[in-house]
């Protein structure tokens, strides 16, 4: 198969990293991809080092500086590939990432959306854990592909690849979300197509470099959830005829759980009443005032099944053994 494939690397300040990033993308084992950089007007040393990749990538600047969705949009307006991957500028594609996804894509001629498993590094390149969508099938078709996105992002962030005429139809990255762009988009495909997945590790996905980015971001987290759930979910489900209303409204409330538990973690309790505030309609349409009243007054709230230590460790050594099944080990 032809596969028409280009990279999407958004870049605002990250001139520590994306070299590397970049220098992954040019390593593939199958070679040909495009390289697309949207600059999102960075003030370190980015275009230096981009300059010394030189015509081996293509630069693209948006007019002003608005955030992550209209840079990932630009990006992709830019890019000739019929399939795009957007790879933050701080993480990394291991050698077969494209050779894993054109593969598995050629297998499925009907998907909109491929991915794959990551590697979490810090900001050192050190090694942290793997992270496997367990749950997640070889091939899931609608509408099972809303389903499996309802509760929480089941597609990693640096190992994915989505058709582009899929990005056109649906009106791309989402405006309205400031950090879960990439959920909206997999929601809105969900009606579109196949939706496949790959066990195996194609990626390293940085994180645990920038202390106190998780509270500092909280208030937005839950923000993009709220409008998720109240708006966008509503929205795809409604361009699904026959979707299971009371499966999403079960998938909403453990979403919603979650967000509290996490928020929990990381806010202190004179914060917890702004963010609260946040997702006082979307805890009305679900019945979960109770739940968010308990986290406004600093209780502790929790994830439920999903978020106990005994499936915690259930699921690590689950993943253990896939892992070294999927292996041949």
């Amino acid at each position: 198969m032809n596969f028409s494939h280009t990279f999407v690397v958004p870049s605002h300040n990250h001139g520590a990293y994306i070299g590397r990033t970049i220098e992954s993308l040019l390593r593939q084992t199958r070679p040909g991809s495009e390289i697309v950089v949207c600059e999102d007007h960075s003030t370190d040393h980015t275009m230096q080092v981009l300059e010394r990749f030189g015509g081996r990538i293509r630069i693209v600047r948006p007019p002003e500086h608005r955030g992550m969705a209209h840079a990932w949009n630009w990006g992709v307006q830019h890019a000739r590939g019929e399939w795009i991957s957007v790879m933050g500028a701080d993480d990394v594609a291991l050698p077969d990432f494209v050779g894993t996804i054109s593969a598995a894509l050629n297998a499925h001629p009907g998907a909109v959306l491929a991915s794959g498993e990551v590697n979490q590094i810090d900001g050192e390149d050190r090694y942290i854990r793997t992270l496997m969508t367990l749950s997640a099938r070889p091939v899931s078709s609608p509408p099972e592909t809303l389903y499996m996105q309802a509760a929480a992002n089941m597609v990693q962030a640096a190992a994915h690849c989505f058709r582009r005429d899929g990005w056109e139809k649906t009106g791309g990255f989402d405006s309205r979300l400031e950090l879960f762009g990439d959920w909206g988009l997999w929601l809105k495909l969900a009606p579109l197509g196949e939706f496949v997945h790959v066990h195996r590790v194609i990626a390293n996905y940085r994180i645990n470099y920038r202390p106190g980015l998780a509270r500092q971001r909280m208030p937005q987290a839950m923000r993009d959830l709220s409008i998720i759930q109240r708006i966008i979910i509503p929205e795809v489900a409604r361009a699904m005829p026959g979707t299971d209303l009371g499966r999403l409204r079960k998938a909403s409330l453990r979403c919603f759980r979650g967000m509290l538990a996490d928020a929990g973690r990381v806010l202190e309790r004179q914060d917890r009443k702004v963010a609260g505030d946040c997702v006082g309609d979307w805890a009305r349409e679900i019945g979960a005032e109770a739940l968010l009243g308990r986290f406004v007054s600093g209780q502790r709230v929790s994830a439920g099944w999903r978020g106990s230590s005994l499936r915690r460790a259930l699921r690590q050594i689950y993943q253990q053994v896939f892992m070294r099944t999927a292996q041949g080990l």
